[in-house]
């Protein structure tokens, strides 16, 4: 005779006068044939085994077969209630229907006609009599699950389409959730996990973030990645403009391909060996902070130790608003010195060594500044910057630039003669802004507006003063490309823009190339100045035609563009400087020689009438 589970297992294959037999040799209960089958047992057998009890002498009666739901250890499943339909009250099936465990739809359809016509009149009046009930309920507990018992349980409910709404919103939410909690996971340096997400999720937000992830992968196995790589790519974040916080985002490239075994923290400490300004002090600091570098690792470097204090005292560097008025036209009569240059030339920095000098009283035996020039605020922060006491100075945090800053002072030279002068510290895009007007390539408001600045400046509302222009390059910045080019391209267009427009007129003076950061050469003297014909040769050398045809043309300078090799002295870290004012105090003695001076105060008294 078989076991009981062998019984239940097999249900169906039985007849029901074996069922019949085991039942009365205690093998099985008919209790246990209803309830525990999961639905297998035949209803036409399970009928013909209940009329064999109870005709059997001795026999089990209908009422001791019949289940009692609430006396069970646990609810019967779906297919049992829906089997055995007519042993339920009213009672019982509104409560199996409220618990999910069958709806009344089944109960209509699947029970072959024997849901007693009563019976389901009675659950219909429940169930509508529960229907307003049920419905706050479900808004209460607001979850997917509420919302489908509620339609179980009321397929006619007059809140039908409310809770299918609430059902779908829930459900949008749930697979949004799914997918952020999907990007979190994903291994964002793995090609395949990247695919895999974009496969399963292809409607996701993040899948162009995870295609751009995939092609700087695929980019990096093609190309291979070493320390050059490396720099090239640091140096393209620091002149991407799509990117905000530049800082963070060097910080966390250097930290993906150290965790990533790209590269090693060795390997970037050779690279900072070498160029002591590869990185700012900001991402220094948070490398230290995260434990990917040490103090002493700047130490063992050879870094001046006055550096590293700095770095420690997380000092924070200057920053400049931009200028609240407009720069229509020079108003001071005078001579003005105009500094051109690109984003990151060091143009903004080298002014204000040269205004620091000027204001120092070695070359100069005193500088008035202009009170009432457009760049007041910005010239004064500017010139403070740069210690000439041996002390470490903060350079500043970067210039606005889209704004142009006008700074106005009189210089008293050794023999008390006063050489008026305005400084023009022009918009960094300004240069990238004429390739974009001769490529008819949009710009945005704070381009058009520098470009507009130049243009009343120097062609609508020029004056009759003289001129100077000083072309600021960044040495060893040849390669450093803004927006996908370079900046000879850039420096290109703008000598077409000013052969073009006549900015250079027989007004100007002088035409200088100042080339900062020439520390690198390690050279001096008459090597530097040669290693500057060399380099200027090699990759400017046809803007610096250009601008030589410009000289003799407009009979600048008899003909002539003089290279100005510049340095601030000993930079670190890009925010920290020990100051070496000899270049700035060559600069300062060149104005002093070319700008006209007076003793008598003629040009100040023409300068007053000139602004009335």
């Amino acid at each position: 005779m078989p076991s009981k589970q062998a019984i239940i297992d097999n249900i169906e294959q039985y007849s029901a006068e074996e069922l019949f037999d085991y039942i009365q040799n205690e093998v099985v209960s008919f209790d246990e044939l209803c309830n525990e089958t999961e639905g297998f047992f035949p209803a036409n057998v399970r009928r013909e085994v209940q009329r064999m009890l109870e005709s059997a002498e001795g026999g089990v009666s209908q009422k001791t077969v019949k289940r009692n739901p609430r006396s069970q250890s646990r609810m019967p499943g779906k297919q049992a209630i829906i089997d055995n339909i007519e042993q339920y009250s009213a009672t019982d099936l509104v409560e199996y229907i409220k618990n999910g465990i069958v709806s009344f739809d089944e109960l209509c359809n699947e029970t072959e006609g024997y849901f007693p016509a009563n019976v389901r009149k009675e659950v219909q009046r429940m169930l509508a009599s529960s229907d307003n009930d049920d419905w706050l309920k479900a808004l209460e507990e607001n979850t997917e699950e509420s919302y489908k018992q509620f339609l179980r349980s009321h397929p006619d409910s007059s809140h039908r389409s409310e809770a299918r709404e609430c059902l779908e919103k829930i459900t949008e939410r749930a697979a949004k959730a799914q997918q952020i909690s999907a990007w979190e996971k994903v291994d964002k340096d793995s090609v395949q996990a990247l695919n895999e997400f974009i496969k399963l999720y292809p409607d996701d937000d993040h899948v162009r973030e995870a295609t751009q992830r995939i092609n700087q992968l695929e980019k990096e196995e093609f190309l291979g990645f070493d320390t050059e790589a490396l720099i090239q790519l640091i140096n393209g974040i620091k002149t991407d403009k799509r990117v905000i916080d530049k800082d963070d985002e060097i910080s966390k490239t250097l930290k993906n391909y150290i965790d990533r075994k790209k590269i090693s923290v060795k390997d970037l400490l050779k690279i900072i060996a070498e160029d002591h300004n590869f990185l700012r002090a900001t991402t220094i600091r948070e490398l230290i902070r995260d434990g990917y570098a040490s103090y002493q690792n700047f130490v063992d470097l050879g870094i001046d130790r006055r550096f590293i204090q700095c770095l420690a005292k997380e000092e924070k560097t200057q920053s400049f608003r931009q200028p609240d008025k407009r720069l229509d036209r020079i108003n001071k009569v005078c001579t003005e010195v105009y500094f051109w240059g690109i984003p990151s030339s060091g143009k903004s920095c080298a002014l204000g060594a040269i205004l620091s000098v000027a204001s120092n009283g070695t070359i100069a035996r005193s500088m008035r500044q202009d009170n009432d020039c457009q760049g007041y605020d910005y010239m004064n922060r500017l010139a403070y910057l740069f210690k000439n006491n041996g002390t470490v100075g903060l350079l500043p945090e970067g210039t606005s630039i889209s704004s142009t800053y006008e700074m106005g002072f009189d210089l008293e030279d050794q023999n008390y003669a006063v050489h008026p002068v305005t400084c023009i510290d022009l918009a960094g895009e300004l240069v990238r802004c004429m390739y974009k007007l001769d490529a008819h390539l949009p710009m945005g408001a704070d381009e058009e507006e520098a470009l507009d600045t130049l243009t009343r400046i120097l062609i609508d509302n020029r004056t009759q003063n003289r001129k100077i222009h000083f072309f600021v390059l960044e040495y060893g910045g040849e390669n450093r490309e803004y927006e996908g080019l370079n900046q000879t391209v850039y420096l290109n267009a703008a000598l077409r823009y000013i052969e073009r427009t006549g900015i250079f007129k027989k007004d100007t003076d002088a035409i200088y190339l100042m080339y900062t950061k020439v520390d690198k050469t390690k050279l001096r003297g008459a090597e530097l100045v040669q290693e500057l014909i060399n380099y200027t040769d090699l990759h400017y050398k046809g803007f610096f035609q250009g601008l030589e045809k410009i000289a003799r043309d407009c009979e600048i300078n008899g003909g002539r563009v003089e290279r100005i090799p510049f340095t601030l002295g000993e930079v670190c870290f890009q925010d920290y400087c020990l100051f070496d004012g000899a270049s700035a105090s060559n600069v300062v003695k060149k104005l002093l020689e070319t700008i006209p001076g007076s003793k008598n105060g003629k040009i100040q008294k023409l300068s007053k009438l000139f602004k009335l």
